[in-house]
């Protein structure tokens, strides 16, 4: 598959717009977009787990961040070592979001007993 980087520079650019006139299902939209072709920059992911994270949608926050992460190590290992920071905030991430998700979950038993 043939990746434009140009579309997806304008995806981005687009779902920041939309995202700052409140049409988040739009961004979201553009943005998976990018994700699904493993865009090779941050901005998708970034924006993607914050909008989740803000839905309290932890599942897609971490899967989107479980994305962010498997691009930055393959982009990291080939020839950004940039990268790295980006990579290793990902990572902290997820643990936060896998973290956050394990006490709600207990919270929620909780309640039901």
């Amino acid at each position: 598959m043939e990746i434009n980087e140009n579309l997806q520079a304008e995806r981005n650019l687009k779902g920041a717009e939309f995202e700052k006139s409140g049409n988040l299902e739009k961004a979201i939209e553009l943005y998976e977009e990018n994700v699904a072709e493993s865009f090779k920059g941050n901005h998708p992911y970034d924006r993607l787990a914050n909008i989740y994270k803000n839905q309290l949608d932890l599942d897609n926050e971490i899967r989107v961040l479980e994305k962010a992460i498997m691009v930055y190590e393959e982009i990291t290992i080939k020839d950004r070592l940039e990268g790295l920071p980006k990579l290793f905030r990902f990572k902290n991430r997820l643990e936060k979001a896998i973290e956050t998700k394990k006490q709600l979950a207990k919270q929620k038993k909780a309640k039901l007993k």
